[in-house]
C-alpha cells in the first residue's frame, strides 16, 4: 500500500478521535497523564542530562505534550513537531506560540531539516485498520526517515508481543524483531529499554559520531573505524 493511502487512514482515525474527545489524554489515545509521562522520561533517558539545549523533533506530536513534559521537568531544549491533523496543529500553536509545528507527510513532503533528537510516541500502535503486511513495512520506512532527520539518535516506543492480552485495533511488535532491523539498516549502537511497567518497549538508536563524542578516550578508536549501517 502507498504511505499517501496509509497517512490518510491514519488522518481518518486520529482526527475523529480528537473530535471526539478535544485536549485530554484520550484526544491522543493516551490512557492518562501518569502513562504518558513515564513513555517520555524512558524516551528521554538515553539523551540526558545533555550539556547544551537539545533540538528536539516530535513526529506524530498531537498536542505537543512533551514540549509541556520537558518544560516540567525544567529540560533545556528546543522544540518543534509534525503532525498530519490540523485541528491538532492550531490547538498546539495556541497553547505553545513560541514552538514550530508543521502539517506535513515527513515520508513525501521535500524537507532538509536535522535535529539532535527525533522522537515518536505511539505512532506505531494504533495502524487504523491498516492490514499488518502494510503497515510494518511503514513504520520501518518511518524510523529510516526517523534517523536521516536525526544528528544524534532517535527515540521510538511500540506495543510488545510480551504481553498478557491483545486488542485487535492496536499492532503489537516483537522487540528482538526490532532490535534486529535497528541492527541491521540504522545503526550497531541501540538500546532497548523492556524495563518499565507498561506493554511496550521503548528502543534509542544513535549515530557512531554521537556516541564517539561519550567514549572519547583514544582507547576507543579502533571501536569507531567503520562504524556505519549496523557494521563495525
Amino acid at each position: 500500500m502507498d504511505s499517501s493511502k496509509i497517512i490518510e487512514q491514519m488522518f481518518a482515525t486520529y482526527q475523529k478521535n480528537y473530535l471526539d474527545h478535544g485536549d485530554t489524554p484520550r484526544g491522543t489515545f493516551q490512557n492518562d497523564p501518569e502513562t504518558m509521562c513515564l513513555r517520555y522520561e524512558r524516551l528521554l533517558r538515553p539523551f540526558l542530562p545533555s550539556t547544551a539545549p537539545l533540538t528536539i523533533h516530535d513526529v506524530g506530536c498531537g498536542l505537543c505534550d512533551l514540549h509541556a513534559y520537558l518544560n516540567s521537568r525544567n529540560i533545556d531544549h528546543h522544540y518543534s513537531g509534525t503532525e498530519i491533523v490540523p485541528e491538532m496543529v492550531e490547538a498546539a500553536k495556541s497553547k505553545y506560540p513560541g514552538i514550530e509545528v508543521f502539517q506535513r507527510d515527513i515520508l513525501k513532503d521535500p524537507m532538509e531539516d536535522r535535529y539532535d533528537v527525533v522522537l515518536l510516541s505511539g505512532v506505531l500502535n494504533i495502524p487504523g485498520g491498516v492490514p499488518l503486511e502494510d503497515w510494518k513495512p511503514f513504520c520501518r520506512d518511518l524510523l529510516r526517515k526517523m534517523f536521516e532527520m536525526a544528528r544524534y539518535g532517535i527515540s521510538f516506543n511500540c506495543l510488545t508481543t510480551r504481553t498478557t492480552f491483545r486488542d485487535p485495533t492496536l499492532c503489537y511488535l516483537n522487540p528482538s524483531e526490532m532490535l534486529t532491523f535497528c541492527l541491521e539498516e540504522l545503526s550497531r549502537f541501540v538500546r532497548v529499554d523492556h524495563a518499565y511497567p507498561l506493554y511496550e518497549t521503548s528502543i534509542s538508536v544513535f549515530h557512531p559520531d554521537f556516541v564517539r563524542t561519550l567514549f572519547d578516550d583514544p582507547a576507543f578508536d579502533k571501536y569507531f573505524s567503520g562504524s556505519v549501517k549496523g557494521r563495525s
